[in-house]
């Protein structure tokens, strides 16, 4: 009761003495305060700096398969049936665009020319003649011309026969036991010292067909040699026909016998040597037979047209005449543009420039329509044919540069539009630009390869997760700049593991904070040594 009592008296000054105690604690509670952010503010973060050269991605494909091709490459095939007259070339030799490289046995074929150009222009003159009109002197020299055409005429029914008997008697008789006799068999005997063996056709058939049929042939040219006893200008034109017919004939005959011929083969070198010897006058035989059909139908064309420009000429030209005087011109231009043609074929030349990777055939060996003769490959006009997965695919590019074999250079030509089904792989062919290092890469050589993207993606970073700000739509790093933090915005991919691929903003050198948590624009830090 004396306390509560004592309170009463004195509660002024009590009160007084409360609230003066309460002031002077909030005093020294704001002081101790102001003491406490005075001592934060003066708390500077110490930082690492890191080099983002150290982070850089390389961004290249390395593939240890790809395949050299030359873009420059020729395979030459013999379009003629003919025997090989010179082989100029060698392997490894180097070549230019148009050299002859192998010749063909063409002396029928130039003869043939030479008659059907003679022709030309003397189809030609017919024709000038014709439009012109007949004088007393062409009338002269057209009759003239008609008695030397006619003489070629009568000659080249009598060389088609002799050409025909020779064919026939002197090369195709040797592939018959009794070639002259209604009992003729087709087979080839063949003596080597003192070792003989006979060789027939694969086809029994065939060359039991082939042995009647020869001696229907035997009898063709013992009934044609009969005819030519009596040949003289009169029966030109039959004669003319009954040769025709008989080259036919033969022509057929030795069409119908080529597979028989081509099927007899022997392992044996020396009966080898003498079949294939056999086989080389088969083919001279036929095309001896072909060449005196041509040769007989251009002379006869020769004489048509001389007999028929006498004729125009002793009659005067109508317009139909004129016609067909232009239609014989041409005609004869044709055959000579086409045996011109056939000439040229039996030059096999180089459509490239390059070098010899392959060369077959030797002098006198003959030569069959598609047989490969020649290969050609151009050294210096490569490329590597290669194949990526679908997850290098976006690191490649056309025109990207390429490293192979560690020397040589290519760029990307093309880029496969799609994914092989069966392999699951992308074709990529890389043109070679550079390829002057020894050793030099040559067409077939498997290679190994470096692709380098070229689309700025070698300033790529990839920088650890905690370097990098993450702030909405808005990605940075941190710099330190005269001690103060900097913010450097960049552009951000894809997160690779503790890892985030860092595509545009930072530049080769530049250092930056190793860890930006915490840590604000404009803030002040020391770094750490």
């Amino acid at each position: 009761m004396k306390t509560i009592d004592f309170i009463k008296q004195r509660k002024v000054s009590i009160l007084f003495l409360a609230i003066a105690f309460i002031m002077v604690a909030a005093i020294f509670s704001s002081r101790s305060a102001n003491q406490k952010m005075n001592n934060a503010g003066d708390e500077t973060q110490t930082v690492s700096l890191i080099n983002v050269d150290d982070y850089r991605q390389e961004n290249s494909v390395e593939l240890d398969s790809g395949t050299v091709e030359s873009l420059g490459q020729a395979e030459l095939k013999s379009q003629l049936s003919a025997p090989i007259a010179k082989v100029n070339v060698v392997l490894g030799d180097r070549v230019a665009a148009g050299q002859i490289l192998v010749e063909l046995k063409n002396d029928d074929i130039k003869a043939q020319l030479d008659q059907a150009q003679a022709g030309q222009i003397a189809a030609q003159a017919r024709l000038d003649e014709v439009v012109r009109g007949a004088r007393p002197e062409d009338l002269q020299i057209s009759k003239t011309s008609l008695e030397q055409a006619q003489n070629n005429l009568l000659n080249s029914v009598k060389d088609a026969y002799a050409k025909s008997d020779d064919a026939i008697h002197n090369h195709i008789d040797k592939f018959f036991a009794n070639p002259r006799q209604s009992n003729a068999e087709f087979q080839i005997i063949v003596n080597a010292g003192t070792s003989q063996s006979t060789f027939e056709g694969s086809n029994p058939e065939l060359a039991d067909n082939m042995g009647h049929k020869k001696y229907e042939i035997e009898k063709i040219l013992e009934n044609w040699q009969i005819q030519l006893a009596g040949l003289n200008p009169s029966n030109i034109e039959a004669n003319v026909s009954l040769a025709k017919q008989n080259l036919q004939a033969q022509i057929d005959f030795l069409n119908e016998m080529a597979p028989l011929v081509n099927s007899i083969s022997t392992d044996n070198a020396t009966y080898k040597q003498t079949i294939d010897g056999y086989k080389t006058e088969f083919s001279a035989a036929r095309s001896t037979i072909s060449g005196s059909q041509s040769s007989l139908n251009s002379s006869e064309t020769s004489w048509k047209a001389s007999k028929e420009a006498l004729t125009l000429k002793e009659a005067g030209a109508s317009s139909e005449q004129i016609k067909q005087a232009q239609a014989a011109a041409a005609q004869a231009k044709a055959s000579v543009a086409s045996l011109e043609a056939t000439l040229e074929k039996t030059a096999i030349r180089s459509p490239i420039d390059g070098k010899i990777s392959q060369i077959s055939g030797r002098v006198g060996e003959l030569a069959t329509p598609g047989q490969l003769i020649a290969s050609i490959v151009n050294p210096d006009a490569l490329r590597v044919k290669t194949y990526i997965s679908e997850n290098d695919l976006s690191l490649v590019s056309e025109n990207d540069p390429v490293t192979i074999n560690g020397t040589a250079k290519g760029i990307v030509q093309t880029i496969a539009p799609a994914i092989n089904p069966q392999t699951k792989k992308i074709e990529v062919n890389i043109i070679v630009t550079e390829n002057s290092q020894k050793p030099a890469i040559i067409a077939g050589q498997n290679v190994s390869l470096k692709i380098a993207n070229r689309n700025n993606k070698n300033n790529t970073y990839l920088l650890p997760i905690q370097a990098v700000q993450f702030s909405g739509g808005n990605n940075y790093v941190f710099t330190v700049d005269n001690g103060l933090v900097k913010q450097v915005p960049v552009t951000t991919a894809e997160l690779v593991g503790e890892n985030v691929e860092v595509v545009n903003g930072l530049q080769s050198g530049t250092k930056i904070i190793s860890s930006v948590r915490g840590l604000e624009a404009g803030e002040k830090v020391n770094i750490q040594n």
